[in-house]
């Protein structure tokens, strides 16, 4: 499969290269409709003046092509991509540093086109729609058809990760360049309604908000990171009206009625840092930990950055840098079964930061 890849990215890049927007923009990777592959995406290093990249991910066999769409597309992804979604027929992915959203063909990765939008960050899809997070405070809705900005609305100072759960779509907001008042405009997840997109509600939850996800039953998840110092981070749950604290947790994801729950958290208000590092699983419909100690006894990476759960068979991918002090090297991707159990690990480019599937 590794040779298969690297065969059809090849004629696919010489393609792109030598068509016009009328001729016919190549094969898919994959022929057939059904999911075969995942996108990991990589931040690169701002401040090093590292570009972003985009590899290609085989869910059959693991094979893995780096830096796909720059060989499919020829010219960089750009600076700092944060998060994509596959919708319909395209690829949206999320260019923090390049003031933009990439808009691509799912099954060739060929970029159809781009949309100026001020620093997005997160991104989902709602209504026939796509929603981006912007850094400044709002949150945009782009159309698909005319692929630009539509509508844009005030959430809130540094707002993030975004969800789609039917016409609902949640925001979280972090205040998140405001660590010298403790975030203080942070502290809530925003409820639109993607079909009017009027806001509907504010949830007030933990300090520095960030990863969301949603339960079978429509439960939602947000993972507050606290300040990285005396206040721990806590995995808080919208239930309705209500919004409380669930447990301990700076990342979450959810598979069916089973949350996945990443604790890393690094106290550094003393000395030496205090580090703690913990994977467990809870059901939601019970709200009880089934599972206190995932990978245990498995090979872990030392600086996980994101969790992300294949839909079709629930196996999990663990993104992490090189070391926990190196942000400037080629980063791994972590590959386990559903029960946690070490599958294999890949390189990726520098800083992976999710897998789209």
């Amino acid at each position: 499969m590794k040779k298969f890849l690297l065969a059809l990215i090849a004629p696919l890049a010489l393609g792109f290269t030598a068509c016009t927007e009328d001729e016919n923009p190549g094969s898919p990777i994959y022929p057939d409709a059904e999911p075969r592959i995942a996108y990991v995406l990589n931040q690169g290093s701002m401040y090093s003046g590292i570009d972003g990249t985009m590899d290609i991910l085989s869910l059959e066999d693991s094979a893995y092509q780096s830096n796909a769409f720059a060989a499919i597309n020829g010219q960089s992804l750009g600076d700092s991509p944060q998060a994509g979604i596959i919708y319909g027929s395209k690829l949206y992915v999320a260019m923090y540093g390049s003031n933009l959203v990439w808009v691509l063909d799912r099954q060739t990765l060929r970029a159809l086109g781009s949309i100026p939008t001020k620093e997005p960050e997160g991104i989902c899809a709602s209504e026939g729609s796509i929603y981006v997070s912007n850094n400044d405070g709002f949150v945009s809705r782009i159309d698909t058809t005319q692929l630009k900005v539509t509508a844009q609305m005030p959430v809130g100072p540094n707002p993030q990760h975004m969800l789609a759960v039917g016409r609902k779509v949640y925001v979280s907001i972090s205040d998140g360049y405001n660590y010298a008042n403790n975030y203080k405009d942070g502290f809530r997840v925003v409820e639109l309604d993607g079909l009017l997109f009027e806001k509907m509600a504010e949830y007030q939850v933990g300090m520095n908000p960030g990863p969301l996800a949603a339960d079978a039953m429509g439960q939602i998840y947000v993972a507050c990171r606290g300040n990285y110092g005396d206040v721990a981070p806590k995995v808080w749950r919208i239930q309705g009206e209500q919004a409380s604290e669930f447990c301990d947790g700076s990342d979450v994801e959810v598979c069916g009625d089973l949350l996945y729950v990443v604790n890393n958290y690094t106290n550094w208000s003393v000395t030496p840092a205090e580090t703690i590092l913990t994977y467990k699983v809870y059901n939601t419909t019970t709200s009880q930990c089934i599972n206190s100690a995932l990978l245990e006894g498995q090979p872990q990476p030392e600086a996980p950055i994101f969790l992300d759960i294949n839909p079709q068979n629930g196996d999990l991918y663990i993104g992490s840098n090189a070391s926990a002090s190196d942000y400037t090297s080629p980063g791994f991707l972590w590959h386990y079964n559903a029960e946690g159990q070490f599958i294999g690990k890949q390189q990726t480019g520098v800083a992976p930061c999710a897998v789209i599937f």
